[in-house]
């Protein structure tokens, strides 16, 4: 499929679909090797890998840690160092740790591949598999912008067998749209309804189970595309959705996490019980 052509239907959105999700990885490959700043952010986070040995030495090479957050999808972490660092540092499978009070799908992933540094995260197989994921999520949100609704689809499709609970489900800004799309309401009467109800809602017509199911995770982003290229802007369909956490509690992709809790008097954490996270 070209980059350059307008899939402003539903045919050409689904056509659109099948043809990248038949060969995603080669199809996105061939995709960055046109893009000459892509290549250079590969090329010098290849180099600089055997030396990101440690959280603080990632974190304090931004070209690098920019490569190794797009990968995982959780770019917006650039603007939250105090809650990368964390993410980074403490144990994922604890209880007591902040990816877990967080509840985040992409965030407890990320988490887990570095696990504390403890087994060499970036190590030849790391490194391709951080590079491949950079490429394949930039592929997606180009993709977007001819197609309306193909980051979320491509993105769903890829990660739909991880989410195993309805609120881990809501903390992807990628996945939730297109599930909406499969219980009959629109993703604005979803997103107007209480924290509690959207609970409720998903509870009561999700299956998580067909998540593992390849045809049917499929079919649900052929109907989510079918409703977005039709009304991008009512289905989060027109912006690259590179965040998790922020569209849930209200932020936008140039906020940090961090500062959504600190100055403003009219934030409540009675709607939200994410936010006593940080109270």
């Amino acid at each position: 499929m070209s980059i350059g052509s307008i899939s402003a239907n539903p045919g050409g959105a689904i056509a659109a679909y099948l043809v990248d999700t038949k060969n995603e990885q080669t199809l996105a490959t061939k995709w960055a090797s046109g893009n000459a700043q892509m290549q250079a952010d590969i090329a010098y986070f290849k180099a600089q890998a055997p030396k990101l040995t440690s959280a603080d030495a990632l974190m304090k090479d931004y070209r690098s840690l920019k490569v190794v957050l797009g990968a995982f999808n959780v770019s917006n972490l650039l603007t939250s160092p105090a809650l990368t660092k964390q993410l980074l540092t403490q144990d994922p499978s604890s209880s007591s740790s902040t990816v877990q009070k967080i509840g985040s799908s992409s965030y407890q992933i990320f988490a887990n591949a570095f696990n504390q540094f403890a087994n060499d995260p970036l190590d030849t197989a790391g490194v391709t598999s951080v590079v491949n994921s950079y490429v394949e999520n930039n592929f997606e949100a180009a993709q977007n912008t001819t197609t309306p609704g193909m980051q979320n689809a491509l993105a769903f499709t890829r990660t739909a067998s991880q989410f195993t609970s309805i609120t881990a489900l809501m903390t992807s800004t990628a996945a939730l749209p297109v599930v909406v799309a499969q219980t009959g309401i629109s993703y604005t009467t979803y997103a107007n309804m209480s924290y509690d109800q959207q609970v409720a809602f998903l509870t009561s017509k999700i299956k998580l189970s067909d998540f593992q199911d390849p045809t049917k995770v499929a079919k649900m982003s052929e109907r989510y595309l079918i409703q977005a290229v039709q009304d991008p802007t009512d289905w989060s369909a027109t912006t690259p959705t590179t965040n998790t956490v922020l569209s849930l509690l209200g932020g936008d992709s140039n906020t940090s996490i961090l500062s959504l809790f600190g100055g403003d008097d009219s934030s409540s954490t009675s709607s939200n019980p994410m936010l006593s996270l940080f109270a």
